[in-house]
């Protein structure tokens, strides 16, 4: 299995939606953001890092509020989301986790953008 096989994989898009509605439901995603407007996906892809391209673990947030990226509350969105990820793992088909152990992440976007952080 690669990894777009397993980015893919059915199991995985559960768990991860699983995640997104967490986010909803608990208001963590309003608390991070300060938007109650704001939508969010969890999902692995390719993407540029350090110049290499990678499998990496997005969590991609989009808002129409204007300076959301300085108030985000970058570190404990991707602690509850990594928080989440791990309880959940298990769901998981081992190849699908052994191809996603080695990926970056998370990796928060703000309207497709990477967040640096303040």
């Amino acid at each position: 299995m690669d990894f777009n096989e397993a980015a893919a994989d059915a199991s995985l898009q559960d768990v991860l939606c699983c995640i997104e509605d967490k986010l909803y439901e608990t208001g963590a995603l309003v608390t991070a953001t300060g938007d109650p407007e704001s939508d969010v996906s969890v999902f692995f892809e390719t993407m540029v890092v350090d110049g290499n391209e990678r499998p990496v673990f997005v969590i991609a947030i989009t808002s129409a509020a204007h300076g959301v990226e300085r108030r985000l509350s970058c570190d404990e969105l991707k602690n509850y989301v990594l928080a989440m990820y791990a309880g959940l793992q298990d769901k998981l088909a081992v190849d699908v986790r052994e191809v996603l152990i080695d990926s970056v992440g998370p990796v928060v976007t703000i309207n497709g953008v990477v967040h640096k952080g303040p």
